[in-house]
């Protein structure tokens, strides 16, 4: 069953890529169609030289192009690693969607990696950021008033715990290890929150990722469950604090992306191969998906929801034991 379903999902995937192509009209319908094979793999072998592109939430190509759900919005993107990051997913959509993005990151990743993306969608604004340091935080956010003014929408996509306490048995956290999980992956948004807060006024959004290891115990999630658990009370109470200025602030609970970050975690590869075998839709999670409820959250369609964790699972979070059929 397994094989068969992936075989109609890699034939789908395929027909999906060669339609997003452009195809010759015919001019009588007597004539052949364009092939469409070469095509698709131009679009494959390419790959690796674009960054992806979100065919879901990219607008119409005879639209004006800053026309979308963002039109007009300013947003900046923490955390892209790479074209496979959640984080590069959310910002391709959020500029899809007539948003101006920037992008802050590692510094070491930012010559070869995320400048290169940035390009890609016309940003220029790209800034290294120890999230660990509050004065280069801080210093993010005045360089992008200086240049931008005002900031509509933050993307905290940060997360980080050390190699060996993602394996093994969590009472072996060592007390360094959980100090720099939680530093990285849930101070970090709360040092953001506070230095964007000047610049976002009402109608503004902060998005953060989350995981359902933060609720319920996930093999060799270990220390990042119990850090994505403060994240997500964090955003609680972030939430309440910054709501009497009109800024909203919610978690996206992504079920597991094939990311550069999730092969840190022992077990992955196990656990992503069955997902789509138990969870109710009976799919994959990609980053798209992500990207799309982030849209929704960074749009003026949220605007009465804040405070929330939104589960883009396919529905696994409702199940009391998943079991493959």
């Amino acid at each position: 069953m397994r094989a068969t379903r992936r075989a109609a999902s890699s034939a789908a995937d395929k027909k999906a890529t060669a339609a997003s192509q452009p195809v010759a009209r015919a001019a009588t319908p007597s004539a052949p169609r364009a092939p469409r094979v070469q095509t698709a793999a131009v679009d494959i072998a390419t790959t690796a030289a674009r960054p992806r592109v979100g065919r879901r939430l990219a607008r119409p190509s005879d639209d004006c192009e800053h026309e979308g759900l963002l039109k007009g919005k300013k947003a900046l993107v923490f955390g892209v690693a790479n074209d496979h990051s959640i984080a590069w997913g959310i910002a391709k959509a959020l500029h899809d969607q007539g948003a101006k993005v920037g992008f802050s990151s590692m510094a070491s990743l930012i010559k070869r990696r995320v400048r290169p993306l940035a390009a890609s969608i016309g940003s220029t604004f790209v800034e290294g950021c120890d999230v660990r340091d509050d004065d280069e935080i801080r210093r993010v956010f005045e360089r992008w008033h200086a240049r931008e003014g005002n900031l509509d929408i933050l993307v905290h996509a940060v997360a980080y715990a050390e190699k060996e306490d993602l394996a093994g048995h969590f009472a072996d956290t060592s007390r360094d290890g959980f100090h720099t999980a939680f530093d990285i992956s849930v101070y970090s948004l709360i040092a953001m929150a506070r230095e964007a807060r000047p610049y976002m006024g009402p109608g503004s959004s902060i998005i953060t990722l989350t995981y359902y290891g933060a609720e319920k115990v996930v093999p060799h999630y270990n220390v990042m469950g119990v850090a994505k658990a403060a994240l997500e009370a964090s955003t609680r109470y972030l939430a309440a604090d910054l709501g009497p200025s009109g800024i909203r602030v919610n978690a996206i609970s992504a079920g597991p992306v094939r990311t550069l970050s999730a092969h840190g975690i022992a077990g992955f590869k196990l656990m992503y191969g069955a997902f789509a075998d138990v969870t109710p839709l009976r799919t994959h999670i990609t980053i798209e998906d992500v990207a799309g409820t982030a849209v929704y959250l960074a749009s003026d369609l949220s605007g009465k929801t804040t405070g929330e964790t939104i589960y883009v699972d396919g529905g696994f979070n409702i199940l009391g034991l998943p079991v493959a059929e």
